[in-house]
């Protein structure tokens, strides 16, 4: 049975796509330029941030939303499960990024009343704290500050809770991939509240150490 011209035509068309993209893609990964069409991607991400203290929920605990449920399975209970009447939260931000790993980056700092106060550091002290020092570059906090209770994943980054005086108490996580943030996290956060020596840009010395296992 012969076959219909139009069909061999259009067998041939495709024929030679494919092989267009094919070599495009090739001259693209020889030449660096797969790396520059995923970076090109990554920068149409938006950064997305959040200062509404009452969202607090929509980002952290058993009901945030989805996006924001599992961190890279870190353990976020330091953190308050909700805010309530006896905190006074005088400074929150919540920032997510995913161009292709999700990454994140949340503070809170809170008064509280002294009863609460109390009762709060008893809860943080009870955490089984894992030790840090070493992981990204973290060498300690400045004096004026108190570490009550630290999470840590040798992959995925910090979460930890800062004594500070005048019943405040300072929380924050630091949560990415590969061992590095794709944003500029220290435009985020008061570089006060990270660890002495932390590095999460793309070149710390911590990932390389680690790819080169």
């Amino acid at each position: 049975m012969k076959i219909p011209k139009f069909k061999v035509q259009m067998k041939v068309i495709l024929m030679i796509t494919t092989t267009i993209i094919s070599v495009f893609l090739i001259r693209l990964l020889l030449m660096g330029g797969l790396g520059k069409l995923l970076s090109f991607d990554s920068q149409r991400t938006e950064v997305y941030k959040d200062t509404d203290i009452t969202h607090y929920q929509w980002y952290i605990g058993k009901n945030a939303k989805k996006e924001y449920a599992d961190k890279w399975g870190m353990d976020e209970s330091i953190f308050p499960e909700s805010i309530t009447d006896n905190m006074n939260g005088l400074d929150y931000k919540m920032v997510y990024y995913n161009p292709w790993d999700a990454q994140y980056l949340s503070y809170l700092v809170v008064e509280y009343d002294d009863k609460s106060y109390e009762e709060e550091i008893q809860r943080l002290e009870q955490y089984d704290s894992k030790e840090y020092k070493g992981y990204f570059g973290a060498r300690g906090f400045r004096d004026k500050y108190q570490l009550l209770a630290i999470e840590v994943d040798p992959d995925h980054g910090l979460i930890y809770a800062l004594e500070e005086e005048n019943n405040q108490i300072i929380y924050v996580e630091l949560i990415f991939c590969n061992y590095f943030y794709d944003i500029d996290y220290q435009d985020e956060i008061d570089i006060q509240y990270l660890p002495i020596g932390f590095d999460a840009t793309p070149d710390n010395e911590y990932r390389q150490k680690r790819l080169n296992r």
